[in-house]
Formats: structure tokens, sequence, C-alpha cells
């Protein structure tokens, strides 16, 4: 029996490398009723013998993560093995409870920004219909660029997309997700060296649609995203439930076995790190 407002979506991630090979593509399903989501993934890890040798691709193990609002619950399952885990949903703070702990807080000199990252949105004010539903084309270019003396290269990625408005959320994502307030941005720095202090310009009004078919490109790398379909049937509650017999354990495996080429080279690999530590333990006792 299914459950009035439900929502199937599937995926299917495509990936060019900067020297042109195509990573096998990676499929994923999303399963949402109101409080609760299932999200499938299936990815692949690489495996190469010899420095300039063939990839060999291995699938992952076919995985779910299943959210619980009405439980309080994540659970993380691997049908192949029929083990999962699980964790509680994160309590988070309340913009209320944010100010008043920054405001308790003794503020340090504030340092000048060593990056400007600049994010500009254009509505290209193109629309057809997808899915039944109206969709615009928006083309997002975010550029980071380097200041007062920063090292860091300064870099550009732009992202070509179809947007539609439709409401993925659960009751229980924290409250920025719903308010669009809060973004993601991962700068990496070497291990004792000063990290890089951002700042951020936005030109335009950021998309915060459901984004249906994307391209983007950065320093020579191609992703391009695709929902190839979108169902409101109603769906099963057994989608968001462990299957029966499954054993709850500490952790549940994510990768595949290597292929038999690869281990014999990581069981080499470790005879040699052993013979390498025995001959210097005789040394140091001479």
């Amino acid at each position: 029996m299914g459950v009035a407002g439900s929502l199937t979506i599937h995926r299917v991630q495509r990936q060019t490398l900067p020297d042109g090979r195509r990573l096998p593509p990676i499929e994923a399903i999303e399963y949402i009723q109101a409080d609760r989501k299932r999200e499938e993934y299936r990815g692949y890890v690489g495996y190469r013998f010899r420095a300039n040798g063939r990839d060999l691709y291995r699938r992952n193990p076919r995985t779910a993560l299943v959210t619980r609002c009405d439980l309080g619950n994540v659970f993380l399952v691997n049908f192949d093995d029929g083990e999962y885990t699980t964790w509680p949903i994160p309590a988070f703070s309340t913009p209320e409870e944010i100010r008043a702990r920054a405001g308790s807080v003794r503020q340090s000199p504030a340092q000048a920004p060593t990056i400007l990252v600049e994010t500009e949105t254009v509505d290209t004010g193109e629309r057809k219909e997808l899915f039944g539903r109206p969709a615009r084309h928006v083309i997002t270019t975010q550029r980071i660029l380097p200041v007062s003396g920063s090292r860091h290269p300064e870099s550009q990625t732009v992202t070509d997309g179809w947007y539609i408005d439709l409401d993925t959320s659960l009751s229980c994502d924290p409250w920025w997700q719903s308010t669009g307030t809060a973004g993601v941005f991962l700068l990496g720095y070497k291990e004792g060296s000063e990290p890089d202090r951002p700042t951020f310009t936005n030109i335009g009004e950021a998309e915060r649609g459901f984004v249906v078919v994307s391209r983007t490109t950065s320093g020579g790398s191609v992703l391009e995203l695709e929902v190839t379909h979108l169902s409101t049937v109603t769906l099963d509650p057994v989608l968001f439930e462990v299957p029966n017999g499954f054993s709850l354990v500490e952790q549940i495996r994510q990768e595949p076995v290597p292929p038999l080429v690869i281990r014999w080279k990581q069981a080499y690999e470790r005879l040699k790190r052993r013979s390498f530590f025995a001959r210097r333990s005789g040394v140091e006792r001479h």
C-alpha cells in the first residue's frame, strides 16, 4: 500500500577528466515521502596496476541511506552483505542560538581576505517543459580570484543548467537548506601553511531550484548531471525500512572487493614494507 506525497527521482552522473578519459556513469535513485528519504547510490572504485596502465573499475556494493525523521535516526544499509548501521539525526542550532553564541564570544581583530569568491548567476530567459513542469535556463559562474598576495591560482567553474520548482525537503532537514542562506565552499591548503581567508561577492539572484540537467566545467574537467526519471507515484513504506534478517554492525562495507591482480599488488606492497622495517630494526639493534 502506498503513501500520498511520494516522489521518485532517478539521476545519472557522467564525468570527463582533463585528459579526456570518461569515467563510468554513476546512477542514483532517491525516494522521498514527507518525513523520510531513501538514497541509493551505485558508484565505482578505480584501480590501476601500473602508473600508466589502464584503469580497472569495480562497482560498489548496493547500499541505501535511509533518513527517518519520525524515528530520529539514519540507517545505512548494505543489501549485498545483509548488514546495516545506524546513528541519530543530529540536532542543529537555531539562528537565534547561533547569534547568541556569537554575541558571547570575544571577537578577534578581523584579518584582510586573501581570495575573492565571486558567484555570478544569469537567468538566460529561456524556458521549456521538463517532466511536465516549467524549467528555466540558468548559468552560474564561480570565480576564485587571489588578492592580498595569495598564491592560490585563479580559477573558474561554470554550471549551465535547467531548473524546476520542486520541494524535496524533509521535515528534519537543517533550517538553512529551506532558506537557501548557506552554501559550501571548500579550499585546501598545505599543512603548516596559512590558510586563505575568503570573502564572497554575489552577482545576480542565486538559483535555488531543483536541477534537472546540468553541465559543469572546471579546469578542463566536465561533470554532467541528468534526471532521467521523475515520478509522484505513491511508494510502499517498506522502502524506508531495514529488511528483516539484516544484521546490525558498527560499520558496513561501502567499497567493492579489489580485482585479484590489485590484491596481489597490495599484498606485495605490504610484504615489502614489513621487510623494510624488519631490516631497519635489525640495523638499529646492531
